[in-house]
C-alpha cells in the first residue's frame, strides 16, 4: 500500500512538471509588439509598456495569473489572452511574473529594463539648476555692463556739455564783458565806435542764445529721432539762408528717417552742418546751395555744396569759408563721431563738404 502511494506521488509530481513545461512553452509574451524570448528584455527609452499574454492554441484553457513586480500590488487572472498596459513608468528594472493559477507553477520570469527619460535621469535636475544659474548670472552680468555703458555715455555727454559751456559760453561771455568795458571807455570820446561795439555785444548775445538753444535741443530726448533732426536742419537752413538771395536745394533720402543718432553724436553732427551753412551765408557769396542727406547701408552721408567764391584749401587764412578755427572744430567733431570729413574747394568754383559717419 505504501509503495502504491509513493508511485502515485511521483507520477503526480512528474505530471505537474510536464504540465508546467508545456504551459511555459504554450505561453506567448510580447512587449510593445516585440516577441520576448530571453529572460531579460529592454524596450529602450519609453515611459509605457503594453504587455500581451496569449496562448499558442485556443485549445489551451489553462488559467494564469501575472503581476509586474515592484509595481502591481495584486495578481491578475486571465484566460487565453490579455493586454496589460502601463503608462508613465519611471526608468528602472521591473519583473514580469506569470504563474498557473491552480498549481502555482512559475511559467515566466522576465526582467524588463527601462531606460529613464531625459528628465528622469539623476543629472537632469542639477543640470537645470546649473543652466539656470549660468543664464541668470550671464543676464545680470550683461545688465551690469549695459548700465555701466549707459553711465559712461552719460558721463561723456556731461563732460561734452560742460566743455562746450566752458569754451563757448565762457568765450562769448568774456567777449561781452570786454566789449562792455570798452564801450564805457570810448562812449564819450568816440560815440560811433561805441555804437559798433554795442552792436557787437548784441550779436555775441544772440550767439550765446543760439548755442544754449543747440545744447538744450541736443539733450532733449524728444529729439532722438532722425525726423526731428531733419526738421531742425531745415529750420536752421531757412534762418541762415532765407534772408539772402540764395536758392536752397534739399535732397533727403526716406531711408535716412529710419536711422538713429545717439545723444552724444547728435549735437556734433548738427553743429558741423550748422557751421557749414553759417560760413556759406557769411563768406561764400553763393546763389545756389545743395544739401544732400543719404544713407548707404549703415553709413550716413551729408553733402553740402555751393556755387560761391570758394577758397584755396592749402592756404586757409583769416575767416574764409570754413576757414580759421571753424574748419578745425568741424574736423574735431567729425573725429568724435568716428567719421570722415572732406572739403573740396576751388577759388571761383564753389566748395563741397562731405561728412560720412557710421550708424549704430
Amino acid at each position: 500500500m505504501d509503495s502504491i502511494r509513493y508511485v502515485t506521488v511521483c507520477l503526480s509530481f512528474l505530471s505537474l512538471f510536464r504540465l508546467g513545461t508545456v504551459r511555459a512553452q504554450s505561453l506567448i509574451v510580447t512587449i510593445n509588439g516585440a516577441l520576448v524570448k530571453d529572460t531579460t528584455f529592454s524596450p529602450g527609452p519609453s515611459n509605457e509598456l503594453v504587455i500581451n499574454l496569449t496562448h499558442s492554441t485556443k485549445a489551451d484553457t489553462t488559467q494564469y495569473i501575472y503581476k509586474l513586480a515592484d509595481l502591481d500590488s495584486a495578481w491578475t487572472t486571465y484566460r487565453q489572452a490579455i493586454n496589460a498596459k502601463y503608462y508613465q513608468l519611471p526608468g528602472g528594472t521591473y519583473h514580469l511574473l506569470v504563474y498557473t493559477k491552480n498549481n502555482l507553477l512559475k511559467v515566466k520570469h522576465i526582467q524588463i529594463e527601462i531606460e529613464p527619460l531625459l528628465w528622469q535621469r539623476w543629472w537632469f535636475l542639477p543640470f537645470i539648476y546649473f543652466a539656470a544659474f549660468v543664464i541668470l548670472g550671464t543676464a545680470i552680468y550683461f545688465s551690469y555692463l549695459y548700465r555701466l555703458h549707459q553711465q559712461v555715455r552719460m558721463l561723456s555727454v556731461r563732460e561734452n556739455i560742460a566743455r562746450d559751456l566752458h569754451d563757448d559760453m565762457g568765450s562769448y561771455l568774456g567777449s561781452i564783458s570786454m566789449l562792455s568795458q570798452t564801450v564805457l571807455n570810448v562812449a564819450q570820446k568816440d560815440p560811433q565806435h561805441a555804437r559798433l561795439l554795442v552792436d557787437k555785444i548784441g550779436e555775441t548775445a544772440r550767439q550765446v542764445m543760439e548755442s544754449m538753444s543747440d545744447i538744450v535741443w541736443a539733450i532733449n530726448p524728444e529729439n532722438d529721432s532722425m525726423a526731428q533732426i531733419i526738421v531742425r536742419m531745415r529750420d536752421v537752413a531757412t534762418d541762415l539762408l532765407g534772408t539772402q538771395d540764395i536758392t536752397l536745394h534739399q535732397d533727403i533720402d526716406e531711408a535716412v528717417k529710419q536711422a538713429h543718432l545717439p545723444l552724444e553724436h547728435r549735437r556734433d553732427f548738427f553743429l558741423i552742418y550748422k557751421e557749414a551753412l553759417t560760413n556759406i551765408a557769411k563768406y561764400a557769396s553763393a546763389s545756389q546751395v545743395w544739401v544732400r542727406l543719404q544713407r548707404h547701408g549703415q553709413t550716413l552721408i551729408l553733402t553740402i555744396q555751393d556755387d560761391g567764391a570758394g577758397f584755396n584749401t592749402r592756404q586757409i587764412v583769416g575767416r574764409n569759408l570754413l576757414g580759421g578755427n571753424g574748419i578745425k572744430n568741424m574736423h574735431a567733431r567729425a573725429e568724435k563721431l568716428g567719421g570722415t570729413l572732406t572739403i573740396q574747394s576751388v577759388p571761383g568754383l564753389g566748395s563741397t563738404l562731405t561728412l560720412q559717419i557710421l550708424l549704430e
